[in-house]
This record gives C-alpha cells, sequence and structure tokens, in this order.
C-alpha cells in the first residue's frame, strides 16, 4: 500500500490554518500506524517472537551491557595470564629440584664407586679377623696424650750400645705350647663347646705344657687391663728389691678417664711389693703408671726424663719381653691396658704372659691375694680387694683351687679374665676374653678347669649360680646313665694319694656343691661359709 502524497496546496502547512493542518497530520499519523500494524501482524504470524518487555532505556542499556563484557573478557584474560604464569614457576622449580636431585645421586653414586674402589684395593676383607697395623719390635708409637704433649726421646732397646745391653732383663723361657686337644675326650670337647660363650679361650697345661683347649686362640684382640700382667713381669725385672721405697708423682695424672684406680695421690711413698698389689688387684691404673715412669727411670739411670720419655721407654721394655716370651703378635703402647687401635695382643700370647708370671715369685703372689693392705708412714691405711671373683671366699663363683690371676675390661675388650688354678700340685692356665657378660668370664673359666682337670683325673670344685647348678647336674646324670666309653675309670671313687686334695669322695663334693676342704677347717667355718652363700645368693636376686 503507497503512501498519499501531499501537495502544497493540499498541506495542512501552505493553508496557514490550524484545524487543517490538525486533520491532515492526524490523517498521516493514522496511516503510517495502520500500516506498521499491518505489517507487524504479518511479520509475527511468520516468525512468532517471545513476550518480552521493552527496556526503559534501550540506548543507556545496550552501552552498559557491553562496557561489563570487556571487563569480563578482561578479567578473564589476566585470570589466564596469571595460571599461565604460575604454571612456568611451577615447571621451573620441578625442573631445578630434579637436576639437584640428579647431581645429588651422581656424587653419591661416585662417593660410593670410589670407597668400594678404595676398599677392594686395600684387601680389608681378605682375612675374617681385623686388621692391625704391627711396630716393629722396637719401633715407637704413639702415646696417649701426657702432661706436656711433648714427643719421646729417651733412649731405646734398639738404640743401646752393646755394654748397656747386657743390662737388659733377661728372660728364660722354653715352653713350647703345643697344641694338644686330643687328652679331652669328644664328650668333653662338645660339652664346652656348648656352654662356653666368650670369644677368645684359650686352656693351657702349664704342667705338660700343652695347649688342651682353644677357640681362636690366634687371633688378634684387645687385653685391657690383663697387659698388667706382662707391665708387672717386667717390673719386677727392674726392681728386684720388694721393699724398695717408690714415691707417687704427677705421672697418674696420665690415667685415661673414668679408669679403675687404686687410690694413690701424689707423695704417697709405698714399697714395690705394695705398688704391686696396687696394680694387680683393684687394677689401679694409677699403680701402672707411677710404676712404668719409675721403672724406666731406674733403667736408664736418670731422674730427669720426663713423664712421656719414661713411659714410652718402658713400654720399649714392655714389647722387647714379650717378644723374648715368643708372643710375636703382641704390641702394646700402654702400661695400664688403655684402649688403643695398636695395642693388641692374643689368648695364646696371654697364656704365655700367665705361665711365665707364674714363674716370679712377687708376682704369683700378689695374684692370688684375694685383700690387701698396706700402712704408710703417715699411718694411712690403703686396702684392697681382688678384682677377680675366683678367689674370692665370698663369692658364689669362688674356688679354693684358683690362685690369680688378672681380669679386664673395657667396652671394646669386653670383659675378659686370665685365671689359674691348682690341683694336687698341677697347674692349668684359663683364658677367656670378651665374655658375653660381666660375668660370663668365670663361668667360662671354672668349666675349663672343671674338664681340663678331669682329663689328668684330678677333681675341681667351686661354687656357682643356681644355672650352672642345674647344667651340672643334667651333665651327672647324664653320665651316670650313659659313661664315657674312652674315660672307663672316671667313675672310681678314689684317687692316687699323690693328687689327692680333698678326703672326701668327688662325688659327695658335687652332690653337696661344697667347694671347701673340710679336712682343714672347722664345723664353724662351714656354717659361715653357707650362710655367707645364702646371702650373696639373695643379693644377687
Amino acid at each position: 500500500m503507497t503512501q498519499p502524497k501531499y501537495d502544497g496546496r493540499n498541506h495542512p502547512s501552505s493553508s496557514g490554518g490550524d484545524d487543517k493542518e490538525l486533520y491532515s497530520r492526524s490523517d498521516h499519523q493514522i496511516n503510517t500506524e495502520s500500516f506498521n500494524h499491518r505489517h507487524n501482524t504479518v511479520r509475527n504470524e511468520r516468525h512468532p517472537m517471545p513476550e518480552q518487555s521493552a527496556p526503559s532505556h534501550p540506548t543507556k542499556q545496550k552501552a552498559k551491557y557491553s562496557k561489563k563484557s570487556r571487563q569480563q573478557a578482561y578479567y578473564a584474560a589476566a585470570a589466564r595470564a596469571r595460571r599461565d604464569a604460575v604454571s612456568a614457576a611451577v615447571a621451573q622449580k620441578r625442573k631445578k629440584a630434579f637436576i639437584r636431585r640428579l647431581i645429588a645421586v651422581t656424587c653419591v653414586l661416585a662417593l660410593l664407586v670410589g670407597v668400594v674402589t678404595l676398599i677392594s684395593s686395600s684387601g680389608i676383607f681378605d682375612e675374617d679377623e681385623p686388621t692391625f697395623t704391627q711396630a716393629e719390635p722396637y719401633e715407637k708409637t704413639e702415646l696417649q696424650v701426657g702432661l706436656n704433649g711433648s714427643s719421646s726421646a729417651a733412649p731405646t732397646p734398639s738404640e743401646v750400645s752393646e755394654e748397656e745391653e747386657s743390662k737388659m732383663p733377661k728372660y728364660e723361657f722354653t715352653r713350647s705350647f703345643t697344641v694338644n686337644t686330643d687328652r679331652l675326650t669328644d664328650k668333653q670337647k662338645n660339652t664346652l663347646k656348648k656352654k662356653l660363650t666368650s670369644e677368645f679361650i684359650v686352656l693351657y697345661d702349664m704342667t705338660s705344657d700343652e695347649i688342651l683347649y682353644e677357640k681362636n686362640g690366634t687371633k688378634i684382640l684387645y687385653p685391657a687391663s690383663t697387659t698388667k700382667i706382662l707391665t708387672a713381669i717386667v717390673a719386677s725385672k727392674i726392681i728386684t728389691d720388694p721393699k724398695k721405697m717408690i714415691t707417687v708423682g704427677d705421672e697418674i695424672e696420665l690415667i685415661g678417664e673414668d679408669s679403675s684406680v687404686a687410690g694413690l695421690e701424689q707423695g704417697m711413698k709405698l714399697p714395690f711389693e705394695a705398688l704391686l698389689d696396687a696394680l694387680l688387684l683393684p687394677s689401679g691404673n694409677d699403680a701402672a703408671y707411677t710404676i712404668a715412669v719409675n721403672c724406666a727411670r731406674i733403667y736408664a739411670d736418670d731422674n730427669s726424663l720426663s713423664n712421656e720419655e719414661a713411659v714410652t721407654l718402658f713400654m720399649e721394655l714392655v714389647n722387647d719381653c714379650a717378644k723374648r716370651l715368643g708372643a710375636e703378635d703382641t704390641h702394646f703402647v700402654t702400661p695400664d691396658g688403655w684402649h688403643d687401635e695398636s695395642h693388641y695382643t692374643t689368648a695364646e700370647n696371654l697364656a704365655r704372659f700367665a705361665a711365665y708370671a707364674k714363674t716370679v715369685p712377687i708376682v704369683k703372689k700378689a695374684c692370688a691375694k684375694p685383700y690387701a693392705s698396706w700402712e704408710l708412714d703417715d699411718g694411712r691405711i690403703l686396702e684392697w680387694e681382688n678384682s677377680n671373683k675366683l678367689i674370692l671366699s665370698g663369692s658364689e663363683l669362688y674356688s679354693e683351687y684358683c690362685d690369680g690371676m688378672k681380669t679386664g675390661f673395657t667396652d671394646e675388650a669386653g670383659s675378659s679374665v686370665v685365671a689359674s688354678a691348682t690341683v694336687g700340685g698341677h697347674t692349668l692356665i684359663a683364658v677367656v676374653m670378651n665374655g658375653e657378660t660381666l660375668y660370663t668370664k668365670y663361668n667360662d673359666a671354672n668349666y675349663l678347669f672343671k674338664e681340663g682337670f678331669k682329663a689328668n683325673s684330678l677333681t675341681y670344685t667351686y661354687g656357682f649360680g643356681e644355672e650352672s647348678e642345674e647344667l651340672y647336674e643334667e651333665e651327672d646324670e647324664d653320665e651316670s646313665e650313659s659313661p664315657d666309653e674312652e674315660d672307663p675309670e672316671s667313675d672310681t671313687e678314689s684317687i692316687d694319694e699323690e693328687i689327692s686334695v680333698d678326703s672326701e669322695s668327688p662325688e659327695s663334693i658335687a652332690e653337696n656343691s661344697e667347694p671347701v676342704d673340710t679336712s682343714e677347717i672347722t664345723s664353724q667355718t662351714i656354717e659361715d661359709s653357707e650362710n655367707s652363700e645364702n646371702s650373696n645368693e639373695s643379693s644377687a636376686n
């Protein structure tokens, strides 16, 4: 439908009248609205539109929506940028951490390869026993740090002339220490193998000069205070007068921390025999250094020797003594046995020292003393108890046949004892090193003596604890049910008069568990002994 055309004549504005103009405009408006209505109706019929209210301000609303969209797009872009930045930083951090781990692993592998190469080239694991650097017979070794820390310049045996060598201590020792384990029956060996728990063991028959039993007897070990047996031997060769007075000096400050001491003080004057008691009974390290320093100065005839120089010289004499006694696997650096990697020996070598010590009267006497008491010139009294429980009558491990010799203990060496026992003039020496507990060494020594004397048709008795008593009761029952065919005379009730040590039979002694000689003590003594054993058992429990 076409719009009406208006010319100038018909146009309301040309007539100049108000009514005419109103009429013309109204007609035009009506025509226009009618057209639009019909057009919209047809369009809506073809394409229906959802009903919605028109915005009150369409132009303003459109502008507001566009700005919000731009802000949202900006924020979304900023968030994506932040996420990308964080992801990049995390990736970079992980990369650096991975590189650091890779470098660390590479360094550790290189270090392990170097250590394995070094160990394989050094041959440390070629032997089962630990390796030690053994010094030459007269090679100087580093001692404990002394008072001044000065190095030793004292003359050594290797530097003395032939004339001076003539005054060196002499040691006559011709023992062969032949190994003859066949003297023990297979049953005895099995019994010892089952009961002995210490790591290093030697049972030496001093009368026949034979080793009856051994366990790691030639392997290197740390001797701890059993070193003092050799210290006492060398000292007795230099100071031959037991009554010679010795003054305690500042050398006692050379002892290690937490050492066992005899309570010596600087300025004390003691006879040499008392110093040996202080050395061997309470295992005094202060006595060891007093003896070492004074003996070295007497030997060198030089009182100006410093403590360190004197100790070094004395240890040279000690190592010389060890070599002369046939102890080729021994090297000592301290007179008291304080732990040092270069201070070592073997169980067989310790048996040699003990056997020789039994031939030195003053040393043999000191080792066998359960107690010692000495009064000084100033009225003070020094009293010591032997650390060896085998010779203390109040101990449940006591045996009347034990007569020495020396105990020892350090964390590295373990609990040890060098013991001796004599029955009917027949002497055995038991070296028991590195026991599992403090008292394991005593039980092992008693087991060794029991079987060793049995191999010589002798009876050895001792007081022992409940566990050991049960074990031996079971063993006695087994022997009664199935006697040993290799030793048919072991069940006899009497023994030869030359080796008899008790008026009672061995069977009665074993049943009563009384390690006392009833032919030499009174009934009152027996009662006291029983009371003492009962009190010890209650305290132990």
